[in-house]
């Protein structure tokens, strides 16, 4: 008979647990204890707590590296956060400040922050200045703890890098009842900022721990939109890249009105009442003793002069 394969998953914990039951075997025996042998009731709690912390390395695995690197960063005091953070948005260079100069010119061209189509007016004069620059629209669904979603950002690709232009990013990360030490980190942002995406993703890890450690202190649960997955999927996640000056969909819009034909009015003639004129007849009596009007007057004359 042929023999089944065991899967390599059941092999490694068979194997951790026999090492784990080796383990306290040799623990008994060198405390010297009568009893060398494992009972049945202490054989049942050695795999009920092995698989407890089974299962918790199993889910902190789950949480993925990004999940970790903020759990390691939250172990960082507010000063080397700080610190940090300053040095991330610090970067400067020749092209982020062209892009940094060229992108306040627009907001003092554009103006409002607040409508609702500010970021592709600030993209489109950003590409009359000469910038390649586009509208980013992210959108994701609903996965696990990761709520659905989208998000629009602007982009520039300047000597073969990508750079993230955003106004007022520090908005982006604000919350309720903040910590003093978590409102300092908020005042470091610039108003605009322009980095890589490498940069803003350390950016994004060191706020989302600050947001933990700031909450935590505060007794206060953190909303799905601040927990470092969706703030991530705002973005790293997939995109779609836009130049148009105007949306899509207002065009749409605009140009199914445009094209409708507005019918023509008939035009109507209203028929004013007839009033009745009472048409009266002057007559006179000629030298022959009958009596003509004058029009007849008038047409016998003419024929007497012809």
């Amino acid at each position: 008979m042929a023999r089944i394969p065991i899967p390599a998953r059941f092999e490694r914990v068979a194997a951790a647990f026999d090492a784990d039951v080796a383990a306290r075997m040799e623990l008994c025996e060198s405390s010297g204890s009568e009893h060398s042998q494992v009972s049945p009731i202490d054989l049942s709690d050695m795999v009920k707590s092995f698989l407890e912390r089974n299962g918790e390395e199993k889910d902190h695995g789950e949480m993925g590296d990004e999940e970790e690197k903020v759990q390691t960063s939250s172990q960082l005091s507010y000063c080397e956060k700080r610190d940090m953070l300053q040095a991330l948005l610090a970067c400067g260079d020749y092209e982020r400040d062209m892009i940094r100069r060229e992108a306040e010119i627009a907001c003092a061209v554009v103006g409002v922050t607040s409508s609702t189509d500010f970021k592709r007016k600030l993209m489109s004069c950003l590409r009359k200045n000469g910038l390649d620059a586009g509208l980013c629209k992210s959108r994701w669904e609903k996965t696990g703890r990761l709520k659905s979603g989208d998000y629009e950002y602007i982009d520039v690709n300047f000597s073969g890098e990508r750079y993230i232009v955003e106004v007022f990013l520090a908005s982006e990360f604000e919350i309720a009842r903040p910590t003093i030490q978590y409102s300092s980190l908020l005042q470091v942002f610039p108003r605009i900022f322009v980095g890589k995406v490498e940069e803003l993703k350390q950016v994004v890890k060191l706020m989302c721990s600050a947001i933990k450690g700031s909450m935590k202190t505060r007794d206060l649960h953190i909303p799905p939109w601040r927990r470092n997955v969706y703030m991530q999927a705002k973005w790293f996640s997939s995109y779609k890249r836009t130049t148009n000056a105007v949306s899509t969909r207002n065009a749409s819009s605009n140009l199914s009105s445009e094209s409708l034909v507005t019918p023509l009015r008939p035009i109507r003639f209203e028929a004013r009442p007839v009033k009745a004129q009472n048409c009266k007849v002057d007559y006179y009596v000629n030298k022959t003793g009958f009596r003509i009007s004058h029009l007849t007057a008038a047409l016998n004359s003419d024929a007497l002069g012809m």
